[in-house]
C-alpha cells in the first residue's frame, strides 16, 4: 500500500511539472504573437528575424524541460523547485531579451508578466509569484531607464514608471492568491493522506476482525462439537443422540421409511472397573465405541446413551440387515485384544435389536430395544437378540 502511495505522489509530481511548463510555452507563444501582430500595425520596430529568435528559443527550452522532466524516474521536492528555477531562469533571460526587442511599447511587457503570474496561479506558491513580480519590475525600471537614456529609444521614463507601479499591487495580489490556492492545496493533499492512512487502517482492522471472526467461528465450532459429542468416546452424546433420532422419526412418519435401533452393553463392566480400575475401563469403553463406529456404514450413526450402553441407528436396512450388523460389532469387539485386562478376562457385547413402529413414542421403541438387550442378557451374554412388533 505505501509503495502504490509513493508512486501516486510521483505520478501527480510529474503532471504538475508538466502541466506547469506547457503553460510557461503558452505564455511565451501568446507574446510572440502579439508581437507579429504589434510589428505587422507598425506599432514596433521589432523584426522578424528577432521574433523567429526568440519563439525558437523558447521552443527548444520547452521542450528540453519536458524531456527532462519525462525521463526523470523519481519527481521529489528538490527537482521540483530545480524545474521552477531552471524555467525561471530561461524566464529570466527571454522576458529581458524580449522586453528591448518590443522598444516603443516595451511598457507592455508588464502585462505579460501578469498574464505568467496567472497562469501560475494554480502551481506556484507566494515566494515564487513574488520572485516574478519583483524581477518584472526591476528589469522594467531598469531596463526603461537604459533603453530611453543609454540606447535613446523613444519613451517617457515617468510614464513607464507610473504604470510598473500599476503594476506591482496587481502582481502582490496574485502573489497572495498562489500562496491561499497552496494553502488549500497542502490541506488537500494532507486530507487526502489522512484518508488514505484511514482507510489502511481501516482495512487492517477489517483484516483483523475477519482473522478474529474466523478464529471465533473455529472456536464455535469445537464448542459445538464438544457439546454434541461424548467426552470420553468421541461418539455422540444422549442429548445429541435423542435429537437425531427424533429427526429421524419425523422422516419415517413422513416418508414411512422404518429404521432400527440397536442397544448395546458391555458385559460385566462393572467387573472391569472395580478389578482394574477406571482408567482401563475408560480405555474398554473407547475401543468398543471405536469398533461400533468404524462398523456403521455413512448414513447410520451411534452414540453413548450412558455408563456402558450404546444407542446405533440403521437406516434403510432389513431386519436381516441389522442382525447381521450387530453380529459384526459383537465379534469384532469380541476379537479385539486389551492387554491391560490380561488373559483371563474378555471383553464381549449383549446387543438388543428393534425396528421403529409408524407414529409411536421415540421411548417406546427405546424401551422395546431394551428389552431385547435384557434378553440377550439373560440368555448368556455375548449375544443378539432381536424383539420385533408387528401391526
Amino acid at each position: 500500500m505505501e509503495k502504490n502511495s509513493l508512486f501516486d505522489n510521483n505520478k501527480r509530481r510529474r503532471e504538475i511539472l508538466t502541466k506547469y511548463t506547457i503553460f510557461v510555452f503558452i505564455g511565451y507563444i501568446i507574446t510572440q504573437i502579439v508581437t507579429l501582430i504589434a510589428h505587422l500595425f507598425h506599432f514596433s520596430s521589432v523584426s522578424y528575424s528577432e521574433i523567429l529568435f526568440t519563439a525558437s528559443t523558447v521552443l527548444g527550452a520547452t521542450i528540453l524541460f519536458l524531456i527532462i522532466i519525462r525521463l526523470k524516474k523519481t519527481i521529489t521536492t528538490g527537482f521540483s523547485n530545480f524545474a521552477f528555477f531552471g524555467q525561471f531562469a530561461v524566464w529570466l533571460v527571454m522576458y529581458t531579451i524580449w522586453f528591448f526587442m518590443l522598444r516603443e511599447i516595451r511598457v507592455m511587457a508588464l502585462f505579460f508578466a501578469l498574464m505568467a503570474l496567472v497562469f501560475l496561479l494554480a502551481n506556484s506558491r507566494f515566494i515564487q509569484s513574488m520572485i516574478i513580480a519583483i524581477s518584472a519590475t526591476i528589469i522594467q525600471i531598469l531596463g526603461s531607464y537604459y533603453a530611453i537614456f543609454h540606447l535613446g529609444q523613444r519613451g517617457s521614463f515617468g510614464l513607464e514608471i507610473f504604470f510598473t507601479f500599476c503594476f506591482l499591487p496587481s502582481a502582490i495580489f496574485i502573489a497572495y492568491l498562489s500562496e491561499n490556492y497552496s494553502r488549500q492545496r497542502n490541506e488537500l493533499k494532507e486530507a487526502r493522506r489522512t484518508a488514505e492512512r484511514n482507510h489502511d487502517a481501516l482495512l487492517v482492522e477489517m483484516e483483523k476482525a475477519n482473522k478474529l471472526n474466523t478464529e471465533l467461528e473455529k472456536a464455535m465450532k469445537v464448542i459445538h462439537e464438544m457439546a454434541i459429542h461424548d467426552e470420553l468416546t468421541g461418539l455422540y452424546n444422549r442429548r445429541h443422540l435423542m435429537e437425531l433420532l427424533n429427526l429421524e422419526k419425523k422422516r419415517a412418519d413422513r416418508t414411512g421409511q422404518l429404521f432400527f435401533l440397536i442397544m448395546l452393553d458391555i458385559d460385566h463392566f462393572k467387573k472391569v472397573n472395580d478389578t482394574m480400575g477406571h482408567l482401563v475401563g475408560d480405555q474398554v469403553l473407547r475401543v468398543v465405541a471405536h469398533k461400533c463406529q468404524d462398523t456403521l456404514r455413512a448414513t447410520d450413526f451411534c452414540g453413548r446413551y450412558g455408563g456402558e450402553e450404546f444407542v446405533l441407528f440403521l437406516g434403510q436396512t432389513t431386519r436381516e440387515g441389522a442382525h447381521i450388523c450387530a453380529e459384526r460389532v459383537r465379534r469384532l469387539i469380541e476379537l479385539s485384544q486389551f492387554p491391560e485386562l490380561g488373559n483371563d478376562f474378555q471383553v464381549t457385547v449383549s446387543l438388543g435389536i428393534t425396528e421403529y413402529q409408524l407414529k409411536e413414542e421415540l421411548s417406546k421403541t427405546i424401551s422395546r430395544a431394551d428389552k431385547a438387550l435384557y434378553l440377550a442378557k439373560n440368555a448368556g451374554r455375548n449375544r443378539v437378540e432381536s424383539v420385533i412388533q408387528t401391526g
